[in-house]
C-alpha cells in the first residue's frame, strides 16, 4: 500500500489521514512519525511531499522524501506565510 502525504518538515504530527491508512496494517504509528520527522529534518519549516510504502504482511515500511514544491521554497525565501489573494500581486 502506498500512502502519499504532504507534511511539515521535521514536525509531522499524528492525524486521521495517516491513522486510517496505516493503523489497520498494524504498524507502530509513533515509529513511523518519528522516522518521517528524522528524514525530513533538513526541510524544517517547509511542507514536504512524502511517500510511505507499507507492506502489511511483513509489517514493514519504507519512506521516500521528495523535494519541496517550488511555491513552498519561494514562500520560505520571501519569508511570508502564504501567497497573495490577488492575482499579479
Amino acid at each position: 500500500m502506498l500512502v502519499k502525504l504532504i507534511v511539515d518538515g521535521g514536525d509531522m504530527k499524528p492525524g486521521p489521514a495517516v491513522a486510517q491508512q496505516i493503523g489497520p496494517a498494524g504498524i507502530n504509528m509513533g515509529k513511523v512519525i518519528s522516522d518521517i520527522n528524522q528524514a525530513t529534518l533538513s526541510f524544517k519549516g517547509v511542507k514536504v511531499p512524502v511517500e510511505i510504502n507499507v507492506d502489511a504482511k511483513t509489517k514493514s515500511y519504507s519512506i521516500k522524501v521528495f523535494s519541496p514544491p517550488v511555491a513552498e521554497l519561494i514562500k520560505r525565501e520571501l519569508q511570508v506565510e502564504k501567497g497573495s489573494g490577488s492575482p499579479g500581486t
